[in-house]
């Protein structure tokens, strides 16, 4: 039997069913995705499994408008990794089942590549043009042309979904964001958090420094506030926190507040300067902050940041109606006590005052003044924090559910012929 994953970042969401199927005898396991990203992630990827990169395709020179731009991106991709099928067919490549995020456009052509395969496809989000991202912050109100973007993004989810056997949405959330006729062929699975892997680790302790600082150890006995993305970006809500710490500061005089993120740009456009948010809002609100008694870690090595969520006394997150990051569950599964936004795919994990606390996204008051609550009382934080780990195995632990239920259609689409 052979399984074939396309991800243009692989392994991506497929890091663990890649790993368990690399490792079960009687498979091939095969995988597809751009060069230059697949050889940053050969730390997560089992020797066993033969990957089949392809070239970052050139980039289209248009004046088409900018989700036109896109499209054509989309297919040049599509092109780039139905080249790699076709030439890896003849070496006796011939899956039985095909799992792929057809956001980049990289699976588009498996269908003709490969007409017997099963295919399953990840759907992350769909973009509705009146949907819940339109004009969500009033400090970036969408504009018609961005409308208009959203539409056609969609047209890549739209084909997949038409070509797809099932498909996957990891929450309900990002479930019901994606047209009613096509719900009948989506399951809610989770990408799964490792469990075991993502604890806490009481003893943790980790040296940082900076540019105006020395190195200094930090562990458990340290109030630290923790706030970590992919990226700093308005998109999870990094504008509206610089906001709020000088308040934040200045309400906890002996606290460390430790910002992990780098200054790419995941979901939304970069500032209009050019220059990084972090800068941006730096220049904004820096000379209101005590900067001795805060590190921009940039991105950290994965252990680092669980040693982190690990130590941490308080976890924000905050992000706008979209896809929900790794790190707020997993910093959940590292006994942390999070103070998350009240927004809807938070909302369908953390139950406020139960597994973590809510706030409202646009209030900087009710951040300030939960935090410093939550500060003041460590029994609290540690019973939620406890709370949490709980509800994570519960509902999302990857050896005891995801996977299975994952494994489990996987074999349903085999069955079918």
């Amino acid at each position: 039997m052979q399984i074939l994953f396309i991800h243009q970042n692989f392994p991506g969401q497929y890091r663990n069913l890649a790993r368990h199927f690399a490792a079960l005898e009687g498979w091939q396991t095969y995988s597809i995705g751009e060069k230059p990203n697949v050889q940053r992630q050969l730390h997560y990827i089992p020797q066993n499994i033969q990957l089949l990169g392809y070239d970052t395709p050139p980039k289209v020179d248009t004046t088409a408008a900018g989700a036109g731009k896109e499209f054509s991106d989309q297919l040049n991709r599509a092109r780039q990794a139905a080249g790699v099928m076709l030439r890896q067919q003849k070496n006796g490549l011939d899956p039985d089942i095909i799992c792929a995020h057809p956001g980049w456009g990289d699976a588009l052509y498996a269908r003709e590549v490969f007409p017997r395969a099963k295919l399953l496809f990840f759907f992350e989000f769909f973009f509705d043009p009146a949907g819940p991202l339109v004009n969500f912050d009033a400090e970036f109100p969408t504009d018609f042309g961005q409308r208009l973007s959203f539409r056609n993004k969609n047209a890549i989810n739209l084909l997949s979904l038409d070509m797809a056997d099932a498909g996957i949405c990891p929450t309900h959330w990002q479930w019901q964001t994606h047209p009613k006729e096509y719900h009948h062929k989506l399951r809610i699975i989770h990408d799964g958090v490792d469990t075991e892997l993502v604890k806490p680790n009481p003893q943790a302790e980790l040296i940082f420094a900076s540019s105006s600082q020395p190195q200094r150890r930090f562990s458990k006995a340290d109030e630290i506030v923790t706030f970590s993305v992919r990226n700093l970006e308005p998109s999870r809500g990094f504008h509206r926190y610089m906001r709020a710490l000088p308040r934040l500061q200045k309400a906890r005089p002996n606290a460390w507040f430790l910002i992990v993120g780098g200054d790419e740009a995941s979901y939304v456009k970069g500032h209009a300067s050019g220059r990084p948010w972090r800068e941006v809002l730096l220049e904004e609100v820096g000379d209101q902050l005590d900067m001795s008694r805060i590190l921009f870690l940039g991105k950290v090595p994965y252990q680092t940041l669980l040693d982190l969520f690990s130590i941490s006394s308080l976890h924000i997150y905050m992000t706008i109606p979209f896809v929900l990051s790794w790190s707020m569950m997993e910093a959940m599964a590292c006994g942390a006590t999070v103070l998350s936004s009240a927004t809807g795919p938070v909302q369908e994990v953390i139950e406020d005052g139960r597994n973590g606390f809510l706030f409202d996204y646009f209030s900087e008051d009710e951040l300030v003044e939960k935090a410093c609550a939550l500060l003041d009382d460590p029994a609290l934080r540690e019973s939620i924090g406890r709370r949490a780990r709980e509800s994570i195995i519960e509902r999302y632990d990857l050896a005891s559910r995801c996977l299975p239920q994952h494994l489990a259609l996987i074999e349903e689409l085999l069955d079918r012929g």
